[in-house]
């Protein structure tokens, strides 16, 4: 579950497990996502996050210039849940994986090949063969 400043209720979405073990980490601090760069939209479960140095808010990720590691970001994570952002008021989320063996087919495509090496060996990434 996420918060923000606005009281509100939100119905039950998503309901994809991610996780292909019981075994995982969370951020011990939570985070807060940037509303104003993030937009009005929905994040599923498995939506690549990212810190800003520049604003210590997190953001969701994207690779840098010719698929490298984006500049000026650190503490890389997965969202363990659904998050709903107005783009107005910044999100604050707990459930955020940064250890954990997840399903790779289950995750969004924002999840890139850069993502995965930068999350690597702390985020195992299972496939089905």
């Amino acid at each position: 579950m996420s918060y923000t400043l606005k009281f509100s209720r939100t119905g039950f979405k998503g309901g994809t497990n991610i996780l292909a073990s019981v075994h995982m980490q969370l951020t011990e601090h939570g985070i807060t996502l940037d509303a104003e760069k993030t937009g009005k939209t929905y994040l599923p479960v498995g939506t690549p996050v990212a810190r800003n140095l520049e604003t210590g808010k997190y953001e969701v990720y994207a690779d840098g210039e010719d698929g490298a590691a984006p500049e000026g970001y650190d503490d890389f994570a997965l969202l363990n849940v659904d998050v709903e952002v107005d783009g107005e008021n910044d999100v604050i989320i707990g459930e955020v994986l940064i250890r954990a063996s997840v399903y790779e087919a289950k995750l969004p495509d924002t999840v890139t090949e850069t993502f995965k090496k930068l999350t690597s060996p702390y985020i195992r990434y299972v496939k089905h063969v």
